[in-house]
């Protein structure tokens, strides 16, 4: 049975996770957008593999 402090500690680090798959979301969506794709494009990767689309993104810029 867990403690109270670690069903804490894994609500914030689950909230944690959270605040970055979406973070990396948005940002693998601007960085698409401004590539110039099309929005359905941008809609599928970004919400379907937000940290591979940033992953993607990030290689393509470099």
């Amino acid at each position: 049975m867990e403690t109270e402090g670690q069903l804490e500690t894994r609500s914030s680090f689950n909230r944690l996770i959270l605040f970055a798959t979406v973070a990396s979301g948005i940002v693998a969506a601007y960085l698409m957008y401004r590539r110039g794709e099309s929005l359905g494009s941008i809609a599928k990767q970004a919400i379907t593999n937000p940290i591979g689309s940033l992953v993607s993104e990030v290689k393509n810029t470099i």
